[in-house]
C-alpha cells in the first residue's frame, strides 16, 4: 500500500516533505553548501548507504538499464517509483546523487526516498491523489544569523523546485506531432544546418538538424529563463525576450566567470524589430550553469537562458553562426506539410519577386512603396543594392524565411545571399518586413560583407 501511495505522490513527495529543511539547510547564511552534505545531515539515523545498496540483483539489472543523462536518470528513478519499485528508485538515485551532487533536484528526490522507506513522511499517506499542482509548498521560517541579513524565502525556491520537477517529467512526456515543426520556420536556406526553438512554458529547448529541406527534431534540453518570464521590453527587467533570434559568436567558458558556466552563445537582441519597438537591453545568451549548481530553477535568470553546462556543451559542438533561435513563451507547432505553411511561404514569394524587379528596373516609384517611412536601411546597402542590380542575373540565393507576430504587429525576417554569377560574388542579405494594412513593408535592410 505505501508503494502505491508514493507511485501516486510521484513528484509532489520530492518537494513538500524534505524538501524544506533540505533547503533551508543547504541556504544556510545564504551560500549553498553541498547537497550531498546536506541529505547527509537530513538522513534518518537508521538508514545508510549500506541499506540502500544491499539490493537485488534484478534491481541492480534495472539500474544498470537507465539511461545516462541526468536527466533521464532522474526520470528512471520516477520511473521505477511508479512501477513500485522502491528499492530500485533508492540506488538509483543515490548513485545519481553520489556522481552529480549539485543536482537538487535529485536531492530532493533521494532525501524523500529515505524519508518513506523509514515511514517518516508525513502527509502523503492521507493525500495519495496529491500532485505537483495541487500541494501547497512547505511554509519554512528561518531566522537571520545577522541583523543585516535577510530571511531567505524558502517558500519561492520550493515551488521553484517543485516546478522544475514538474517541467522535467512533462517534457519527457511530450512530443509534438510527428513531422511538426515551429510555425516561425517558414522556409529555411540549404546553408542553414540547424534550427532551434525554445518554449518557457515547458521549460524547454528544442534542436532541429536542416536535411533534405526538411526539419528534424534531435534533442531537447531543459531550460531556465528570466525571473519574471517572457516579453523583455527594457533593460533590467529580468525578462528573457521574445522572437526571431540569431546565433553570434561562441565564448569559451574559460573566458567567462564562473556563473555563465562551460561557455556561452550570444543573440542578437535587440533585433531591428525590437528596435523599432524601442525595446531596450543587451547581452542575452545562452549560457551554461554555475560550478554549484547542476541547473537553475525555470525562472531563475536576468533575461539569458541557462542549460545544464553537459547540455550547453553538446549545443556548442551543433550549432554554427547564424543559427536561428525562436524564443516563445509557448510554440505553436504545424506539419511542415500543412498547406497554410506552403500558403504562407508562397504568399511572401511575390513580395520579394517584387522586391527584386523594383531593383531591378531601378524604378523610384515602385521602390518607395517597397519601404517604409523611416527605413534604417543603411547607406551602406543601398549602394551595394544599387551596384548589385547594375548586373542582369542578380538573385537571391539560400533564402530562409522566419516568421513573428506580437501585438505591435506582424513580421517576416529574410535571410539570404545576394549576387551575380556572372560576377561570381554572393553576399549575406538579411531583410525585416512588416505587414503595413495589405502590403508588406521594409523598415530594415542590411548586406554584410
Amino acid at each position: 500500500m505505501l508503494r502505491q501511495q508514493l507511485g501516486r505522490a510521484l513528484v509532489a513527495m520530492a518537494v513538500v516533505g524534505m524538501g524544506a529543511a533540505l533547503l533551508a539547510t543547504a541556504c544556510t547564511n545564504g551560500r549553498n553548501e553541498s547537497p550531498e552534505t546536506v541529505v547527509e545531515a537530513v538522513r534518518p539515523a537508521s538508514t545508510d548507504r549500506a541499506e540502500v545498496a544491499a539490493v537485488s540483483a534484478t534491481v541492480a539489472l534495472n539500474v544498470a538499464a537507465a539511461p545516462t543523462s541526468a536527466e533521464a536518470r532522474l526520470l528512471r528513478v520516477i520511473q521505477l517509483v511508479e512501477g513500485q519499485e522502491l528499492d530500485a528508485a533508492l540506488q538509483a538515485v543515490a548513485q545519481l546523487t553520489e556522481d552529480i551532487p549539485n543536482f537538487l533536484a535529485a536531492q530532493l528526490v533521494y532525501a524523500d526516498l529515505l524519508r518513506f522507506k523509514t515511514g517518516r513522511h508525513a502527509g502523503l499517506a492521507e493525500s495519495p491523489g496529491a500532485s505537483v499542482t495541487d500541494l501547497p509548498a512547505k511554509k519554512v521560517s528561518v531566522a537571520p544569523k545577522a541583523a543585516d541579513e535577510q530571511p531567505l524565502d524558502w517558500q519561492a525556491q520550493m515551488q521553484g523546485l517543485r516546478k522544475e520537477l514538474e517541467r522535467r517529467v512533462h517534457g519527457s512526456s511530450f512530443s509534438p506531432p510527428a513531422g511538426s515543426i515551429p510555425r516561425e520556420f517558414q522556409l529555411l536556406g540549404a546553408s542553414v544546418r540547424h534550427a532551434l526553438a525554445i518554449d518557457a512554458s515547458k521549460s524547454r529547448l528544442y534542436v532541429f538538424s536542416h536535411e533534405q529541406g526538411k526539419l528534424r527534431l534531435v534533442a531537447d534540453y531543459y531550460i531556465s529563463v528570466g525571473k519574471l518570464g517572457m516579453g523583455k521590453s527594457q533593460e533590467g527587467d529580468q525578462r528573457t525576450p521574445q522572437g526571431v533570434y540569431f546565433i553570434g559568436r561562441p565564448i569559451a567558458g574559460a573566458k567567462l566567470p564562473d556563473f555563465y558556466g562551460k561557455g556561452a552563445l550570444t543573440l542578437n537582441y535587440p533585433n531591428d524589430w525590437d528596435k523599432a519597438q524601442d525595446r531596450s537591453g543587451d547581452g542575452i545568451w545562452l549560457h551554461g550553469s554555475p560550478p554549484d549548481q547542476f541547473a537553475r530553477l525555470p525562472q531563475a535568470s536576468d533575461g539569458c537562458i541557462v542549460l545544464a553546462n553537459t547540455d550547453l556543451l553538446a549545443l556548442m559542438k551543433t550549432v554554427d553562426r547564424q543559427t536561428p533561435v525562436v524564443l516563445s513563451d509557448k510554440l505553436q507547432w504545424q506539419v511542415q506539410s500543412d498547406l497554410v505553411q506552403e500558403k504562407a511561404a508562397d504568399s511572401f514569394a511575390p513580395v520579394l519577386a517584387a522586391w527584386q524587379q523594383a531593383w531591378t528596373q531601378a524604378d523610384p516609384q515602385l521602390l518607395s512603396k517597397m519601404y517604409g517611412q523611416d527605413p534604417t536601411t543603411e547607406s551602406f546597402a543601398k549602394a551595394r543594392l544599387t551596384e548589385l542590380f547594375r548586373s542582369s542575373d542578380v538573385s537571391l540565393q539560400n533564402l530562409s524565411v522566419y516568421a513573428w507576430k506580437d501585438k505591435e504587429g506582424d513580421i517576416r525576417i529574410v535571410d539570404a545571399q545576394i549576387g551575380s554569377k556572372k560576377v561570381g560574388k554572393f553576399q549575406p542579405l538579411r531583410q525585416y518586413w512588416r505587414k503595413a494594412g495589405s502590403h508588406w513593408e521594409i523598415f530594415s535592410e542590411e548586406v554584410r560583407g
